[in-house]
């Protein structure tokens, strides 16, 4: 089943400090690009979102802490047939964190046999009114997985990688054999009553 499912694959990284940061305000936009969307930083200049990022993060003391979560949303085709359909579908299962945390999201553009598009949505780990940190829990993590399903109506793999592993999920259920202890686990939509 995992080798025909849509993933979302948790990331964080505790100590990336200032590259770190640099690079999460800079991949969205990368060569595979197709769209950009932020919320709380501006999403047309990298370096721009950076200082607003970093500026939240130290305004509150929280710098040297994990100043970013990242859910990498990677779509079948038939879930997302275009990069308007990733963005939305990324932009809706985020809509609570919008509020509190600032949000770069990118939808890249990578073929293979099972997709075409799939998405970085970076969230800012410090509350915008009162400083306190978001963090990567299995209460969060299994939020985002379940409105994911809900919203696509069909079953999401959450794989949440160990801490500072950088492992590849694939659509085409290629795993490095870094990731061999990630955590995953399968979350199946509720009815959609609105129909």
């Amino acid at each position: 089943m995992g080798k025909n499912i849509d993933i979302i694959k948790v990331i964080t990284h505790a100590d990336g400090g200032a590259p770190y940061s640099s690079s999460v305000s800079h991949y969205p936009s990368n060569e595979d690009s197709v769209a950009v969307k932020g919320y709380g930083v501006v999403d047309n200049d990298p370096e721009t979102a950076q200082k607003q990022f970093d500026t939240v993060t130290k305004y509150y003391g929280n710098n040297g802490k994990n100043q970013y979560i990242q859910f990498m949303m990677s779509f079948l085709t038939e879930t997302a047939p275009d990069a308007a359909t990733a963005m939305e579908i990324s932009d809706q299962v985020l809509d609570p964190l919008k509020e509190n945390h600032q949000i770069l999201i990118g939808v890249h553009q990578k073929h293979t046999p099972k997709s075409d598009y799939h998405t970085h949505s970076f969230v800012g780990t410090t509350d915008l009114e009162t400083g306190k940190m978001l963090h990567t829990n299995n209460t969060l993590n299994y939020e985002v997985a379940q409105r994911t399903a809900d919203y696509i109506q069909k079953p999401v793999q959450l794989v949440v990688g160990k801490k500072n592993t950088d492992t590849n999920t694939t659509q085409d259920g290629e795993n490095n054999t870094e990731g061999k202890n990630d955590f995953k686990r399968i979350f199946y939509p509720h009815k959609n009553t609105t129909d």
